[in-house]
């Protein structure tokens, strides 16, 4: 990669990695805490769907910028992409399919919604780790 891509690539790892740390671990706890539930999730449920979005586009100018270093570098970039690519069109969309009028704890649709919600934190989880080892590499 060219001396101008490389620092375009480093910074968009670290808006990517940033920005997931930040909104998975300090905005949405910090709603959860002061907001009721139902408005809680739905700011964080957006939230979560902006930012992976942008994590795709974030993605793809680290994968592009990395792809022909040795390994493991463009696997891990290339995990990170695709799990922020199921988050973004897979779990995001199925949760938020499950809410509806009256859902909440007593709801039919409700323990699916904790399973997907506890498969998707731990994709999250680790597209995190991943991130923070490709912006330590300073690729």
């Amino acid at each position: 990669m060219g001396r101008v891509r490389d620092p375009v690539a480093r910074v968009a790892a670290a808006l990517w990695a940033g920005g997931l740390w930040a909104i998975g671990y300090a905005v949405a706890p910090v709603l959860f805490l002061y907001l009721p539930v139902a408005t809680a999730g739905g700011i964080a449920s957006w939230l979560f769907g902006l930012w992976q979005g942008l994590g795709l586009l974030f993605g793809a100018i680290v994968f592009l910028a990395v792809r022909h270093r040795p390994r493991p570098w463009p696997m891990l970039a290339g995990i990170a992409w695709a799990l922020d690519a199921v988050f973004e069109f897979i779990f995001l969309p199925l949760m938020v399919s499950l809410k509806g009028p009256g859902f909440g704890p007593l709801s039919p649709q409700w323990h699916l919604f904790l399973i997907l919600h506890g498969v998707a934190a731990a994709c999250y989880l680790v597209e995190g780790v991943l991130l923070l080892a490709v912006v330590a590499s300073g690729l």
